[in-house]
């Protein structure tokens, strides 16, 4: 199994993903490493890029808002619509250690992919999982967080992580 990409300064978690194009072993597989990634390193979701596969996979297991469990794996996700409503969210991310980056997002958004087998599907978030799906999906187009801050901020945050890095 992969380690887990943490850190955003490293060139792959800058890439742009490919889409999937067959729904095979290896997809299985790579769903499995995914999950068996989660687990060890206790993450509520990961894109596949995280492991270093360069492929359009997302896995999400969370508890929303109202206890209830979410678990979705999004095959070539893409974002069909966000609400014109929007707030402030502190969010973490492995690939920013120790770091917290407030961002402002859509609050509802509706998602179209494909399940593991193929299959077209759509998903209408709202809230927490809302941010969660936006927040993951975007290290599917090379971005975190940080992709959010001022080039100042930004610039902050990398000189901190090339130190801790080092350490």
């Amino acid at each position: 199994m992969n380690n887990l990409i943490y850190s955003i300064i490293q060139p792959e978690m800058q890439q742009v993903c490919q889409p999937v194009s067959h729904f095979d072993a290896q997809l299985a597989q790579d769903i499995a490493s995914i999950r068996e990634a989660m687990h060890t390193h206790q993450q509520s979701a990961l894109a596949a890029i995280q492991l270093g596969i360069a492929r359009q996979i997302v896995v999400i297991d969370i508890t929303d808002e109202q206890a209830r469990r979410q678990n979705y794996v999004l095959i070539n996700p893409v974002i069909t619509a966000l609400s014109a409503e929007t707030a402030a969210f502190k969010e973490q991310c492995p690939s920013l250690p120790g770091e917290t980056i407030e961002t402002r997002r859509p609050v509802a958004i509706s998602v179209n992919y494909r399940d593991p087998e193929g299959h077209p599907k759509q998903l209408d978030a709202q809230g927490y999982l809302a941010v969660f799906l936006q927040h993951t999906l975007d290290h599917l187009q090379g971005r975190s967080p940080a992709s959010y801050l001022s080039p100042l901020k930004k610039q902050r945050l990398l000189t901190r992580l090339h130190k801790q890095l080092k350490k």
